[in-house]
C-alpha cells in the first residue's frame, strides 16, 4: 500500500525542518525563472520550464509555444516589461512531495518606482536529477485592490 508523504514548508515559519535546503534551492531557481521571464529571455526560459509548461491567467491558458510567440512579439513591439521590473514574494508556502513542489502565495511585481501590482500565484515545480528544478505550471491572478 502506497501512502503519500507531504512535507509542508512555510516561508513565514521558523520550523522548516529538513526541507530548508530544498526550499532555498527552489527559491533561487524561482527567482532565476522570474528574472528570465521579465527579461524576455526565451533561451533561459526553455532551460527552466518543462516542455509541457502551462500558464493560466485572466487571459486564459497559454501553452509554451503560444507564450514564447507572445513574448517574442511583445519584445519586437517594445511592449514588454521595463528593464527594471522585478518580482518579490509577499507570502509563500512550499509543499514538497517526492520530486515535486507546489508553491503558493502572493507576490508583488515592481514595474517602475511607485508602480506595482500584487498577484496570487500557484506554481508546480519538478526536480530532475540532471537539470535541477523546472517549472511545470504557473497560475496567477490579480489581488483585488
Amino acid at each position: 500500500m502506497w501512502l503519500p508523504v507531504w512535507l509542508l514548508c512555510s516561508h513565514d515559519s521558523a520550523s522548516n525542518g529538513g526541507c530548508m535546503d530544498q526550499q532555498v534551492e527552489l527559491n533561487a531557481r524561482r527567482q532565476e525563472w522570474y528574472r528570465a521571464y521579465f527579461a524576455g529571455d526565451i533561451a533561459k526560459l526553455c532551460q527552466l520550464e518543462l516542455p509541457d509548461f502551462t500558464y493560466i491567467s485572466v487571459q486564459g491558458i497559454e501553452d509554451t509555444t503560444t507564450r514564447y510567440h507572445t513574448i517574442n512579439q511583445r519584445l519586437m513591439d517594445n511592449n514588454w516589461f521595463p528593464a527594471a521590473s522585478r518580482r518579490d514574494d509577499v507570502t509563500s508556502s512550499y509543499q514538497f512531495v517526492g520530486n515535486c513542489c507546489y508553491v503558493t502565495g502572493e507576490g508583488v511585481i515592481y514595474l517602475a518606482p511607485g508602480v506595482s501590482h500584487n498577484r496570487y500565484m500557484s506554481e508546480v515545480w519538478v526536480l530532475d536529477d540532471s537539470k535541477g528544478w523546472q517549472i511545470l505550471s504557473l497560475h496567477a491572478s490579480v489581488v483585488p485592490a
